[in-house]
């Protein structure tokens, strides 16, 4: 042992008696072992006047960026490696892989500063940053500054408070390198937290907005109460094969995956808004699938003989046939665009045509046993609005809005092209096209909208619908007069047993009457399966159902925000 030293996280020691740069090199290895314990080190040692503070400030400093350009240089090293297999070129085009060099070149800087600051983003950001080929000689400047900036904070603070945590530690647990790492959490930590608190104090004001909102409750907290509900009925009426015999029109009921477009064509025409499935080519890998030249100008030429776009004056809808939650719905206004498009999807779509109406509601039906049917509620369905004051931007209207903050990570995304402009007074910009809470569309009690007629729209249209008797129909109505008069309606989309009677996001309502609703209608998903299974449907296992989710997960390969 070294007369005067102290033993680093590594085993590495550092004395006193040392030269200055012999002690700088020490730090700079120590960082390449557990880099922040060592830069917490090195504010006790300078502390103690065991090295000096720009000894510990530059060993610990050059440690640091040489570690950085190391990450990059391994990004750079995989890249040349990887990108000469075919499972990358197909999940990273070079046209892809070029977008990312770009974002780096010219917003990258801001992500390269802050995750040296943010724990558990430094390692994914730096290697992708080498992967991509961002230019080194900016990325080595940036990372600079950031460790300019990080290194006399960590050191200093350590410095200032560490001494005296490592002593409170060392009393507790013993001296030994846990002790260091033990200090090393707590001052990161801390940091941490103090550097969150500084700078996202936006982010946290708005989260705590959402979590004391039950319509942005994540789906885990929203469900976790009915858990002793489900294992009741469970052991009732059975759980998977019940659940899953409710709609015979779908193999699993609409569990999981269920095809958008089968479920449309379980209604009589008259009632549907038409559609036609597009599916790539077959026989392959499910990473390898793709819409051929063929099968997209085969897609054009049905579009063109039914004459749903009309010159594409109108758009119509593109969206993945076993899609969840609104994701990936898009408006498609040209035939380049729909081109483009399919060329860049690996699982089969719907296609849509585009219907204008003003109204747009879930109606939520339920074929009880031995009866016609019920319309359960409806949810009115009010899409996102930003209203211009002629000053200023999309964006900052957004971030003004009271609502529409609380999902601008959705519009944001969705709008990125216009969020610079500055719409004028009174003007509005629609913000979504998917009627779905998760895209940013307001959910309302529609019971105001019920009549004896839209009822009677309602049993008609599910009257002759084979094997649908449980679930929500999103259905678009020219106005809400008509609506209410059961006319004009068309169905946009049928969805199963997991659909939800979404008038429960009702912002008024709250969480108990949200509870409230879903007993009730699954409770009747149950008493339909075991009616079913006793008329002799034949459910799914949970095996089953799990694989199907599998299968639908590695086949789905869409953007999460829509149009």
């Amino acid at each position: 042992m070294i007369a005067d030293a102290s033993t680093l996280p590594g085993g590495l020691e550092i004395a006193a008696n040392m030269s200055p740069w012999l002690q700088a090199a020490i730090l700079m290895l120590g960082t390449f072992i557990l880099e922040d314990t060592t830069a917490i080190a090195a504010g006790i040692l300078a502390h103690s006047g065991t090295i000096s503070m720009t000894v510990a400030m530059v060993g610990t400093g050059a440690g640091i960026f040489i570690g950085d350009l190391g990450l990059y240089a391994l990004g750079a090293a995989a890249a040349r490696g990887a990108r000469g297999t075919g499972w990358i070129r197909r999940r990273l085009p070079e046209a892809q892989l070029a977008r990312v060099s770009r974002w780096f070149a010219g917003s990258g800087w801001k992500a390269i500063v802050l995750s040296r600051f943010v724990s558990g983003t430094r390692l994914p950001i730096y290697l992708g940053a080498g992967f991509v080929g961002a230019g080194f000689a900016r990325f080595a400047a940036w990372t600079f500054v950031a460790v300019l900036a990080w290194t006399p904070l960590v050191v200093g603070a350590t410095a200032l408070l560490g001494s005296s945590l490592l002593a409170l530690a060392e009393r507790t647990i013993g001296s030994s390198p846990l002790a260091w790492l033990v200090v090393a959490v707590v001052v990161v930590v801390a940091m941490q937290l103090a550097i969150l608190a500084l700078t996202r104090r936006r982010a946290l004001w708005l989260s705590a907005q959402r979590a004391i909102r039950f319509e942005f409750w994540p789906t885990w907290a929203v469900y976790a109460p009915l858990l002793p509900f489900f294992a009741w009925n469970g052991l009732r009426f059975g759980f998977a094969r019940t659940l899953t015999a409710v709609n015979p029109c779908w193999p699993d009921s609409g569990v999981v995956g269920e095809s958008k477009q089968l479920g449309l064509e379980a209604f009589d025409g008259g009632f549907v808004s038409p559609s036609f499935r597009v599916a790539p080519s077959d026989g392959v890998p499910a990473e390898a699938r793709a819409f051929t030249d063929a099968l997209i100008d085969e897609a054009l030429e049905t579009l063109d003989a039914r004459g749903w776009t009309r010159g594409w004056t109108q758009p119509v809808i593109v969206k993945p046939d076993a899609g969840q939650r609104g994701l990936a719905v898009r408006l498609v206004r040209s035939a380049t665009e729909f081109r483009a498009l399919l060329a860049a999807t690996r699982a089969p779509v719907v296609v849509q045509r585009f219907e204008d109406g003003a109204c747009e509601v879930g109606l939520f039906f339920i074929r009880d046993p031995g009866t016609g049917g019920r319309l359960f509620s409806i949810c009115d369905k009010r899409f996102a609005h930003a209203t211009g004051d002629g000053r200023s931007t999309l964006a900052q209207l957004i971030a003004r809005d009271r609502r529409l903050r609380l999902q601008e990570r959705v519009f944001l995304a969705r709008m990125r092209d216009r969020l610079g402009e500055v719409p004028s007074a009174g003007e509005r910009i629609r913000l979504g096209n998917a009627g779905n809470h998760a895209q940013g569309c307001l959910f309302v009690d529609g019971e105001r909208l019920r009549t004896p007629a839209l009822e009677a729209w309602v049993l008609r249209a599910c009257a002759n619908a084979r094997g649908f008797h449980y679930g929500r129909l999103d259905v678009r109505f020219p106005d809400e007069t008509a609506c209410m008069r059961g006319e004009g309606g068309v169905i946009l989309e049928a969805n199963g047993v997991t659909s939800e009677s979404t008038n429960m996001y009702d912002p008024s309502f709250g969480a108990l009457r949200a509870w409230r609703i879903m007993f009730a209608h699954w409770s009747a998903a149950f008493r339909i399966g075991a009616a079913n299974r006793a008329a002799g449907a034949h459910g799914l296992t949970l095996r089953e159902v799990l694989r199907r989710r599998r299968a639908w997960r590695d086949s789905a390969s869409a953007d999460d925000i829509a149009d």
